[in-house]
C-alpha cells in the first residue's frame, strides 16, 4: 500500500448545495484517522482536484435535495477505487432509487450521526486494507429468473459444498422474502435471525456474530432470517446496517452465500450491488427466458457490472426444445454449469431438513454442485509466480 498510512483515511468533501458545512470539518476534528484533503463548492473544481490527490473517501453534501445532480455520475465514474457517499435530508424512495442506480457507496442522513461516520470509516478502512490482500472473501448472491427455479437448493447445497473445502469459512445468509426456507432445508432453528445483526449494526464485529449465527453439522455457519409477509406493517430495510452486516460477515468468513430470492425491489438491488458474484438460476423453459430478458435490461439500467454475473440452468437436459443456445443469445455470455433433472433425490432431501451432502451424496446433482464449488474456489485462490524454468514436473506437482 505504496505512501498510505493504513491507520489513516484520506477524505475529501464536495459541498454540492455549494455552502459549506461546519458539521463536516467538526469531523474532521473528533473522529480520529482522518486526513482531509479536498473541500470544494464546485463539482468542476473538485473533480480537477481529485485528479491530483487520491482519496480514500467522499463526502458528496446534497443537504435538503431530492434530486440526483447530473455531476454526480462524473464524480463516481472518475474515481471507480473510492467510497463515495451521499449525505442528505430526503427519505423519497425514489430519489433513493436513482443514487443507488449510480452505485454509491451508501447515504448517510443528515445531520451526521458520529457514531454512524466512525462505523462507514471503519468498515472503508478495512475494505481499503483487504482489496492489497491476496485471495480476499467472495459474497455470492444466488437469486433467479422467477420462483420455483431452485434458488434456496442451490444456495443451500453449494453453501455445504464449498464448507466440504473450507470448513466453518462459509456463511449462509437467507435473505429470500417472503417466505425464507434455509432454515426448513437444514433442519435448523433458532431464536436468532438477522433481525439482532441489524439493531447491533453499530457494534458489529466477528465475536458477535458468532454468537448469533446457527451452525450446521456440515460446519456451515447461517443466520436465519423471519417471513416478511405483514402488509399492514412491511419490515422498513436500514441499507447502511445491511452494507455494515455484509462487510462484518465478509471479514469474518472467506465466502458469504446469500440466498436472495426473485422479489424485485431496493433491498434485491442492494444486495447485488454488494456482491461479488451473482449466480442467476433458470431453466430452459418460454416463461424463464422471458423474465431473463426483463432481467437482463434490469441488470443493465442498474448499472450492475457483466463480469459480476453468472448462469446456472437447473433440470438441464439436451433434447429439450430449448436449448443453451436461447439462454446465452440473451445474455451473451455461456452459461456456467448446467445441472440435470434429479426430482426425486432433491424433493427427498427437502422434505427430510437433509442438504445433498447427506441424503443423495453420490447423486449427479451433488457431485457437479461440488465441482462448482471446487472451481468456486480455484478462481479466488491468490496468484503465485510463475515456477522457475529448472525443474518444471515438480514444482508443477508441488504447487498443483
Amino acid at each position: 500500500m505504496k505512501g498510505k498510512n493504513p491507520h489513516r483515511l484520506d477524505v475529501a468533501v464536495l459541498y454540492g448545495t455549494g455552502s459549506p458545512k461546519p458539521e463536516f470539518r467538526k469531523a474532521f476534528s473528533d473522529l480520529p484517522g482522518l486526513n482531509p484533503l479536498i473541500e470544494a463548492s464546485d463539482p468542476n473544481t473538485f473533480l480537477s482536484q481529485v485528479q491530483e490527490e487520491s482519496p480514500d473517501l467522499v463526502l458528496v453534501d446534497l443537504d435538503g435535495a431530492s434530486a440526483v445532480p447530473d455531476w454526480l455520475e462524473r464524480v463516481i465514474v472518475q474515481m471507480p477505487q473510492t467510497k463515495v457517499l451521499v449525505c442528505g435530508t430526503s427519505r423519497d424512495p425514489d430519489f433513493l432509487l436513482r443514487l443507488m442506480k449510480l452505485r454509491i457507496g451508501g447515504f448517510l442522513p443528515l445531520p451526521l450521526n458520529w457514531e454512524e461516520l466512525g462505523a462507514v470509516l471503519e468498515e472503508v478502512k478495512a475494505a481499503r486494507n483487504k482489496r492489497h490482500e491476496s485471495g480476499s472473501s467472495q459474497i455470492l448472491a444466488v437469486t433467479g429468473t422467477k420462483g420455483g427455479v431452485g434458488i434456496t437448493s442451490f444456495a443451500v447445497n453449494l453453501a455445504v459444498a464449498l464448507a466440504e473445502i473450507a470448513p466453518e469459512e462459509v456463511i449462509l445468509l437467507d435473505l429470500a422474502r417472503p417466505f425464507p426456507h434455509v432454515g426448513q432445508f437444514l433442519d435448523l432453528s433458532s431464536k436468532h435471525t438477522i433481525k439482532d445483526l441489524m439493531d447491533s449494526a453499530h457494534s458489529l464485529d466477528p465475536m458477535f456474530v458468532k454468537k448469533i449465527v446457527s451452525h450446521h453439522k456440515s460446519e456451515l455457519d447461517v443466520l436465519l432470517n423471519e417471513p416478511d409477509y405483514n402488509l399492514a406493517s412491511p419490515k422498513i430495510v436500514d441499507f447502511n446496517s445491511l452494507s455494515k452486516i455484509l462487510a462484518t460477515l465478509r471479514a469474518t468468513y472467506s465466502w458469504v452465500l446469500v440466498d436472495l430470492g426473485s422479489w424485485l425491489d431496493l433491498y434485491y438491488l442492494r444486495i447485488l450491488q454488494e456482491a461479488d458474484q451473482i449466480l442467476l438460476v433458470t431453466e430452459l423453459t418460454v416463461p424463464n427466458l422471458q423474465n431473463a430478458k426483463i432481467i437482463k435490461s434490469l441488470f443493465q439500467e442498474w448499472g450492475l457490472e457483466d463480469h459480476k454475473l453468472r448462469i446456472l440452468v437447473n433440470h438441464y437436459a439436451k433434447h429439450y426444445a430449448l436449448g443453451l443456445n436461447n439462454l446465452e443469445s440473451i445474455f451473451e455470455k455461456p452459461a456456467l454449469y448446467t445441472f440435470p433433472h434429479q426430482y426425486y433425490p432433491i424433493v427427498e432431501a427437502i422434505n427430510q431438513g437433509e442438504p445433498l451432502w447427506e441424503s443423495a451424496p453420490k447423486s449427479k446433482l451433488w457431485q457437479r454442485l461440488k465441482e462448482l464449488a471446487a472451481e468456486l474456489v480455484a478462481e479466488n485462490q491468490p496468484k503465485t509466480e510463475k515456477p522457475p524454468a529448472a525443474k518444471p514436473g515438480l514444482l508443477r506437482k508441488l504447487f498443483s
